[in-house]
């Protein structure tokens, strides 16, 4: 664990991106913090690989996980997607291991960036700030395809519903669809909610 050096900008160091920074062999703290600052980041601590990563990323909260290791083991991959797993951030991992495999490895566990240099050698402050949009796009792409598979579920459940009081009503499609808009009013309900009632409901609580 770091020592609670002062941070040389002060206040302004709470708008910088917050970094749990994951290394068996890290900087010393003077100089890992000057290359966290120069990247336009505020480091929270340092965590060994072996360590309890997810206990940390739930207590700290950071905003980006920053590994930094010569090649990544299984234990530590494996580590990786429980993280992201239950707690979703991007994920940047600097190593020195260059082998195709496992950088793809290491992008099926949840890493954001795979960068091969140390954290002298690569230009953090760009990779961190790409890794954030390309981290924030996906969530937003995931967020939308769940919302239309909501939405295709929905409309089926109120297919269904409208095909059930045409066979029990002996209705048209139309009056179907007008009795399913009368119960929701009536009800002040949501339509697939009152969808799922009708499928469920004797009829005479239709």
């Amino acid at each position: 664990m770091l020592s609670n050096i002062p941070n040389k900008d002060g206040d302004g160091e709470l708008d910088k991106r917050s970094i749990l920074y994951v290394s068996a062999n890290p900087l010393s703290d003077l100089e890992l913090r000057d290359c966290l600052n120069q990247a336009g980041c505020r480091l929270i601590d340092v965590v060994r690989p072996n360590s309890d990563i997810l206990a940390w990323v739930l207590r700290e909260q950071p905003d980006l996980l920053l590994i930094d290791v010569d090649t990544p083991s299984s234990a530590l991959l494996e580590s990786l997607e429980v993280v992201v797993s239950v707690s979703a951030l991007p994920v940047v991992m600097l190593s020195r291991n260059r082998d195709g495999h496992l950088i793809q490895r290491a992008i099926n566990a949840g890493v954001t960036c795979y960068e091969v240099g140390t954290i002298r050698q690569v230009e953090l402050g760009v990779i961190v700030a790409a890794a954030i949009a390309g981290f924030e796009r996906l969530q937003n792409l995931t967020q939308a395809m769940e919302s239309v598979r909501v939405k295709l579920a929905e409309s089926y459940r109120i297919d269904r519903a409208r095909s059930h009081l045409m066979m029990r009503m002996g209705i048209a499609e139309e009056e179907a669809r007008v009795k399913l808009l009368s119960l929701a009013r009536e009800r002040q309900r949501r339509l697939v909610d009152v969808a799922d009632s009708v499928l469920t409901a004797p009829l005479a609580m239709v």
